[in-house]
């Protein structure tokens, strides 16, 4: 097993667990449900690192470029998560201005595993069935992510006495769910091939 495949799988189960925690600050609104969230969103990009510079590793003969700028960016967007959620967790940065900078951090992340899943696509050593799954996680994220904009500019906001359809809810839910599987599958698989 690797570093790199260890930490894949565990930061899936962190991401996770991270969820879990959102939902319950939701639901109860208690500052530590958030802070504990913002610490295992943190320590889930953390946990990243090593497998987004193996993934380099693997595609970057042949594909220096291909795979380098999309490494770049992902690494930049997973120390930006890292970062913003580790201050909102320290109390040190305000969790609005927090949410829009890690937001921007995790679509860096996400450009990341679109291109890693082009590479498994073009080039092989990983399942091929692990790059149509990310494509599907993206794809669903996009249009969640359309559909909650839609819903922000309808009502204002989450918050409220308006609060999103069922539906919604758990397409953003099973969404968000494919993340961390896809990141665990990733983890499972670089320990595999590794």
């Amino acid at each position: 097993m690797t570093l790199a495949g260890v930490s894949a799988l565990a930061a899936g189960i962190v991401l996770l667990a991270s969820g879990a925690l959102l939902v319950v600050f939701v639901l109860t609104g208690k500052d530590a449900w958030g802070r504990a969230n913002d610490a295992t969103t943190a320590f889930f990009a953390l946990l990243m690192l090593p497998a987004t510079i193996e993934v380099y590793g693997r595609y970057a003969p042949g594909s220096r470029l291909m795979i380098g700028v999309p490494t770049l960016v992902g690494l930049l967007g997973l120390v930006t998560v890292a970062s913003t959620s580790g201050m909102t967790a320290a109390a040190r940065l305000d969790w609005l201005i927090s949410a829009k900078i890690g937001a921007a951090g995790f679509a860096a992340f996400l450009v990341w595993m679109g291109a890693v899943c082009a590479q498994i696509l073009g080039r092989g050593g990983l399942p091929q069935a692990l790059a149509w799954f990310g494509f599907l996680g993206l794809g669903i994220a996009l249009a969640v992510s359309v559909l909650a904009m839609t819903f922000v500019r309808a009502h204002g906001s989450f918050a409220g006495d308006v609060r999103p359809s069922p539906a919604l809810s758990a397409a953003f839910a099973f969404a968000y769910l494919c993340f961390p599987a896809w990141i665990a599958w990733l983890g499972v698989s670089l320990a595999r091939a590794g």
